[in-house]
């Protein structure tokens, strides 16, 4: 999840006949000859996000990397699982090293489109093992959780759960809603009584029923993660699920009087991943050893309040800084991990299954 509109990009690339048309248009696209790098062993190329999450990696990671290994890292934006698809089916991979959604990797590892991690060069000490796997390993935390306006709500007074959102008697306001399914069959589950640890495989017909019980007191069905600060600031709405680096930034630098609930928020974790028949094999195993040092994720979490996935980052930082990550709340047991092989199988019928409902009175 990334400081993208990455959610219901990925839902879209899922469609099938989307996906083939957009196969055709990139095959073209990547047909062409590999350029002169892939003979330059000394080259890596990163995939990412752009913006300023990739500009805090090239001066934490990037740079570093380049100094201790004489590796250049080429990085560029647009990491895309379609991309990676047209490159890996045209054998002409260009990229080396792909910040992936958690859902792209069981996706791809059904497609055959990544190559096995090698543990032997990656030390992966620190990163648990529920984020650790042969063909991605976590690398960032996301938080997603419920936020609420503190003029709505004052001290005393304010929302705790997931079910305190569901109740609107006691907790009255208009809401916001992601329009999707995502997150939404998780903290629906939990709102109903349900523990964290039975949400997954999801019940979906459970999922909507809760939903339907406050479908009716959701005001704004928000698309764009960036219109939920807004919303929430000027009381438009006065509860909804965000981002947790969307509402620290209008906390921290804007002074907005908002507040986040860690607990049974969603951790979505992004993997670092290799597409098959890179030709810089080795190098892409050097760096996302590099990128998952316990020190540089700490330093990463520091500059962008993105959380580490390295357990052991957290140790060198302030109790304050830690309490802006979802991997610290995530290892206290507050919160509910993505379970990305669920949705990777499931996506494509729940977002029918969501439309359907939205119609329905």
């Amino acid at each position: 999840m990334t400081e993208q509109s990455i959610t219901s990009h990925f839902r879209r690339r899922l469609v099938s006949t989307a996906l083939a048309g957009l196969l055709v248009a990139l095959a073209g696209a990547f047909a062409a000859p590999q350029s002169a790098l892939s003979d330059d062993k000394n080259v890596v190329v990163f995939a990412g996000w752009g913006g300023n999450i990739e500009s805090a990696q090239r001066k934490i990671f990037f740079d570093s990397f380049e100094k201790a290994t004489g590796i250049k890292v080429i990085d560029v934006p647009g990491a895309d699982i379609v991309k990676v698809k047209a490159m890996v089916g045209n054998g002409n991979v260009e990229w080396d090293v792909v910040q992936s959604l958690g859902m792209w990797v069981p996706l791809g590892e059904k497609e055959n489109l990544w190559e096995k991690l090698d543990y032997a060069i990656i030390d992966r000490t620190g990163v648990p093992d529920t984020l650790v796997g042969p063909y991605g390993i976590g690398n960032s935390t996301y938080g997603m959780i419920l936020a609420y306006n503190t003029k709505a709500f004052p001290a005393g007074k304010e929302p705790k759960s997931w079910a305190d959102f569901w109740d609107v008697q006691h907790f009255p306001g208009k809401r916001g809603m992601l329009d999707e399914p995502r997150y939404n069959f998780e903290t629906a589950l939990m709102a109903a009584g349900a523990a964290p640890a039975s949400a997954y495989p999801i019940d979906m017909e459970k999922a909507f029923a809760s939903l339907s019980r406050v479908k009716k007191d959701i005001h704004v069905w928000w698309k764009q993660w960036p219109q939920v600060p807004i919303l929430l600031s000027s009381q438009e709405i006065v509860m909804s699920l965000s981002s947790h680096t969307r509402i620290l930034g209008v906390i921290k630098d804007e002074a907005a009087p908002l507040a986040i609930v860690w607990n049974h928020a969603l951790m979505t974790v992004d993997s670092l991943a290799v597409p098959r028949g890179t030709p810089h094999r080795e190098a892409a195993m050097k760096l996302v050893s590099w990128m998952t040092q316990a020190k540089l994720q700490a330093e990463f979490a520091k500059a962008t309040r993105i959380g580490p996935a390295n357990a052991e980052a957290l140790k060198s930082l302030s109790e304050s800084e830690r309490e802006d990550l979802p991997s610290y709340h995530y290892q206290k047991g507050e919160m509910l991990l993505l379970d990305n092989a669920w949705w990777a199988a499931n996506s494509e019928k729940a977002a029918e299954l969501w439309n359907k409902w939205k119609l329905e009175n």
